[in-house]
């Protein structure tokens, strides 16, 4: 079924106007907009708010499985108003945003942008005197995420500075991860090490009105968010006069390659740290801004417990890690327990401390993966494909070379990506046998 919506600006609000309902979202700008050394131009407000109201759409849009549509892909028709019109009516740039987007969710997306009708505010911006200004020699994407939070230690013991972008989609968000900065912060300091240089910025973006205000209602793949946070690095970038913008995300993450070959090609794997996004990215940023700016993976040649391991050499470096968050399932909301401990992302995370050696509080997860029997039947599916894919890795098996090839070729990575790539999978692979054992 097509789903038609039309996208209007108010200040800090937005309505979105679908056929069948009307819903109305917040963009809170404020405290990310002061924190910026020179305020965003029209061109690059109305780029954050199309990224802000794709991912709105993207939330309250949720998706069909019908039989003749197993994945559940959606048919979405948009318009944006805007106010640069000749820059965003121009064809290249509808098709990149629409490119990305569908790249993205694997969604069908028609795109159009029309002039607002009337004046859209300005969003909260407000100048201030910066007394000492910051040069920072990168802008990092910061989610408060294990790859996140290891990173981010590993490029300040490298000598960085970086100003940090968070985008708080879900409650607490913002809070958490001051508090996981402040304390990262004084173990540098307890180490010698001195206070990092960084400056902090958060966006805010937060449904407001409708029926699917409430999180039982809305789409949960939700795999647009990575558009919003691009933008909102980009403008802080474009701010600081900063070419590259940092996502630190491991490179088996960032490829992440589907179990099964079903997977290929759809909706059902993410692809938010994908270097094909980051490169569309970069290429559609760079316009819009009208100044180079460059998304990069330091991270791409490691894995996530590799990440973690280069934090053992200062003290309480690792254990500070343990305060990030991983689990996809971060709703449950459950006191005490910030990760479930089954899904894919808690299943990586408990593997990298383990191989980093580092000792976890296993109350911190709902369920414990190296308990017997723990697992629900479609954890407990998952959690045996997974280590099957790693032994087929092992044991120099054709087909997940096969699926790798597939992956690649789909998503618009050349061949020579393929040896450095599978040679990562194996050393991923081995990570999974050494961590979990097989499954036989």
């Amino acid at each position: 079924m097509r789903n038609h919506y039309h996208i209007s600006w108010q200040a800090d609000r937005f309505l979105i106007k679908g056929d069948m309902e009307e819903q109305v979202a917040k963009l809170d700008a404020n405290g990310f907009f002061k924190d910026l050394l020179n305020l965003p131009n029209r061109r690059c407000v109305d780029f954050l708010r199309i990224a802000a109201a794709t991912y709105m759409v993207d939330r309250i849009c949720r998706r069909r499985i019908r039989v003749n549509n197993e994945c559940g892909t959606r048919d979405l028709h948009i318009t944006f108003e805007v106010e640069d019109t000749g820059f965003w009516q121009q064809a290249d740039i509808v098709a990149s945003v629409a490119e990305i987007i569908q790249f993205l969710t694997g969604d069908d997306w028609m795109i159009k942008f029309s002039a607002a009708k009337q004046e859209s505010g300005n969003i909260n911006q407000h100048g201030y005197l910066r007394l000492a200004p910051f040069t920072p020699d990168r802008v990092g994407m910061y989610s408060g995420g294990l790859d996140s939070a290891a990173g981010l230690a590993n490029r300040f013991l490298g000598g960085k500075q970086f100003l940090l972008v968070t985008v708080d989609h879900q409650s607490g968000l913002h809070s958490r991860v001051k508090k996981q900065l402040k304390a990262l912060s004084q173990v540098l300091q307890n180490n010698g090490l001195g206070a990092p240089v960084s400056e902090h910025s958060t966006l805010k973006v937060s449904l407001v009105a409708g029926k699917s205000k409430h999180m039982g209602t809305q789409e949960k793949t939700q795999r647009s968010r990575a558009f919003l946070f691009s933008a909102a690095a980009m403008i802080a970038a474009s701010a600081y006069d900063v070419e590259v913008i940092e996502m630190f995300e491991n490179g088996v993450g960032a490829i992440n390659l589907p179990l099964m070959s079903g997977m290929l090609g759809n909706n059902l794997a993410t692809r938010g740290s994908h270097p094909t996004f980051l490169g569309m990215m970069s290429t559609l940023s760079s316009k819009v801004a009208e100044r180079q700016i460059r998304f990069e993976l330091p991270f791409e040649s490691v894995t996530k417990a590799e990440m973690v391991q280069e934090l053992n050499g200062v003290t309480g470096l690792a254990a500070w890690a343990l305060t990030s968050r991983s689990c996809v399932h971060s709703s449950i909301r459950i006191k005490g327990r910030p990760q479930c401990g089954q899904c894919p992302a808690c299943i990586e995370r408990r593997q990298a401390f383990r191989v980093a050696g580092v000792e976890e509080d296993v109350g911190d997860y709902l369920v414990d993966i190296f308990s017997e029997g723990a697992l629900g039947q479609v954890g407990a599916d998952y959690f045996k494909l997974y280590r099957l894919d790693a032994l087929d890795w092992l044991e120099d098996s054709d087909k997940p070379k096969r699926r790798l090839e597939r992956h690649l070729q789909l998503t618009g990575l050349t061949d020579k990506l393929f040896a450095n790539t599978a040679k990562l999978q194996v050393k991923h692979s081995r990570e999974i046998i050494e961590v979990f054992g097989s499954p036989f």
